[in-house]
C-alpha cells in the first residue's frame, strides 16, 4: 500500500476535519449513498449554513462498503449491485452535475446539491479503502460463483478500484489513526 500517500492524506485538512466510517453500502434513496450525501451535508454546512470555514472530509470505507469502490466493470463482473440490493452498476460515484465550484449553493442541479462520489472528491474530499474487507467480501463473492477463487477476485479489485479512493491496510486503524491525526469522527453503520 501507499503509505506515504495515506500519511499525507492524515496529515492534511486543516482544522476543521471529519472522518466517515462506512461499513454498510446504504443507500438513503435511489441512487443516493449514505456516505456521500452525508459527507456533502457536513461540507455544506460548515461553509455555507454555518460559515465556519471549509471542512476536509475523508470516508473510511471497510465491511461490504469497499463496494463503493468498485468501478463498473466489477459490479458488472460480480454481480454486485443484485448481491446487495443495489443498481446495477456503481451510479453512486458519478456525478449528477457539471461539478462547477461556482454553482450557487442551492443549485439543485449544481455540485454542492451533487450526491455523488466525484462531487465528494471535487471539493478535496478522501477515501481510505480497507484492503482487509476488500479481502473478506471477495472471499465471500468467490464462494458464491463457480470457478471463481478469493485470489482471483481479490486481484481483480485491487486492479479496478475507482480514482480516488486509495487502499489501506485495516480500515478500523484507518479510522483510529485518523483521530490521532485530529479528524472529528462521524460513524455511518
Amino acid at each position: 500500500y501507499d503509505r506515504a500517500a495515506m500519511l499525507r492524506t492524515l496529515k492534511s485538512g486543516g482544522a476543521n476535519k471529519q472522518v466517515f466510517q462506512s461499513v454498510s453500502p446504504l443507500v438513503v434513496a435511489p441512487g443516493i449513498a449514505s456516505l456521500y450525501i452525508h459527507m456533502q451535508n457536513s461540507m455544506n454546512a460548515f461553509e455555507f449554513s454555518m460559515g465556519t470555514g471549509k471542512l476536509s472530509t475523508l470516508a473510511v470505507v471497510l465491511g461490504p462498503s469497499i463496494i463503493w469502490a468498485l468501478n463498473d466493470s466489477m459490479w458488472s463482473k460480480y454481480g454486485i449491485g443484485t448481491a446487495f440490493n443495489l443498481d446495477a452498476t456503481n451510479d453512486y460515484y458519478k456525478a449528477s452535475s457539471n461539478l462547477n465550484l461556482g454553482a450557487v449553493p442551492d443549485d439543485p442541479n449544481g455540485i454542492y446539491q451533487d450526491w455523488s462520489a466525484q462531487a465528494v472528491l471535487k471539493r478535496g474530499g478522501k477515501f481510505f479503502v480497507c484492503h482487509n474487507a476488500m479481502t473478506a467480501v471477495a472471499l465471500v463473492i468467490a464462494s458464491k460463483m463457480t470457478g471463481a477463487t478469493p485470489g482471483g477476485v481479490l486481484a481483480d479489485f485491487e486492479k479496478n478500484v475507482l480514482p480516488g479512493f486509495l487502499v489501506v491496510p485495516a480500515g478500523v486503524a484507518a479510522v483510529q489513526q485518523a483521530q490521532e491525526y485530529g479528524w472529528k469522527p462521524f460513524a455511518i453503520i
